[in-house]
């Protein structure tokens, strides 16, 4: 086809060879030949020239040619992770800076890239990547395991949270000992195991002892600290966004940091999630 096509543009068969950077006698075979298989005349020879079939060929030909061309492109921009899609889970505490940073990032990168996130506690997280229902997850405390991988995009301190109306709301950092007498309010420890842990074992890193509600919805948990006498820990770029009715303290105790990590499975890992993973780890370095 790309012989024929260059012969019709080159209006003969000498300049279509040197078009296509070959001898002349093996292009008029080439034609020859295919002109033999189709059973009809594609040029007038002497002056070289179309016929009625050769330009319904060259028509088609044209269209199919630039057909190839786009699918061999499409091919190859998938291949360097420009298009695709990518599965992305991620906790709700990413949600309120990290995860529109990193989608607004990919976005100007890859916009042919279509991110699917979804959002979950870490525990279905960690069972979605398991059963390949995910590509990425951002998330706190996944477990240790062989198949993933995993990079730390932030390390961050907690800070605690009480309602407008708590006696201490008006100080700008608190130490742990002076929450004494108010109840510690968490999500259930099923939902997030390792992440839950993190934090009692923070919260417990003074020696301080508190009561603990749980409740998995977080409005509730909000209601509850407006009430004004309890409180709770989150990482600092969530406390920076404290929900309405409710003040973020900065921590005075040596608290241990809590992370957010992106991990991944890298077996079937696609090029356009490679480029997320990338793109993530390069921010990381702002986070950090």
């Amino acid at each position: 086809m790309r012989y024929v096509v260059a012969v019709a543009d080159e209006g003969g068969f000498q300049r279509a060879a040197e078009r296509l950077h070959m001898a002349q006698p093996p292009l008029s075979r080439q034609i020859r030949d295919l002109e033999r298989e189709l059973g009809v005349r594609l040029f007038e020879r002497r002056p070289t020239r179309l016929t009625e079939p050769g330009r319904v060929f060259v028509e088609s030909a044209r269209r199919v040619l630039a057909d190839a061309g786009a699918l061999v492109e499409a091919t190859r921009r998938a291949g360097r992770g420009e298009t695709g899609l990518v599965r992305l889970g991620y906790v709700p505490s990413a949600a309120h800076e990290t995860l529109p940073r990193l989608l607004a990032a990919m976005a100007d990168e890859r916009p042919g890239v279509q991110v699917d996130v979804r959002e979950a506690w870490s525990a279905d997280l960690d069972h979605a990547l398991r059963e390949e229902r995910l590509d990425v997850a951002l998330a706190r405390g996944l477990p240790e395991r062989a198949e993933y991988a995993r990079a730390t995009l932030r390390s961050e301190p907690l800070v605690v949270v009480v309602g407008e109306r708590h006696p201490l709301s008006g100080q700008d950092a608190v130490a742990l000992r002076e929450l004494r007498g108010g109840t510690f309010c968490f999500f259930p420890r099923h939902l997030a195991p390792d992440s839950y842990d993190a934090v009692v074992a923070a919260l417990g890193h003074t020696g301080e002892v508190f009561d603990r509600w749980e409740e998995p919805v977080p409005s509730a948990r909000h209601d509850r600290l407006r009430e004004g006498k309890d409180f709770t820990l989150v990482p600092r770029s969530l406390g920076e966004r404290p929900p309405a009715g409710t003040v973020s303290l900065t921590v005075l105790d040596d608290l241990p940091p809590v992370g957010l990590e992106l991990v991944w499975r890298p077996d079937g890992l696609s090029p356009s999630g490679g480029a997320l993973v990338a793109l993530a780890r390069r921010l990381s370095a702002d986070w950090a």
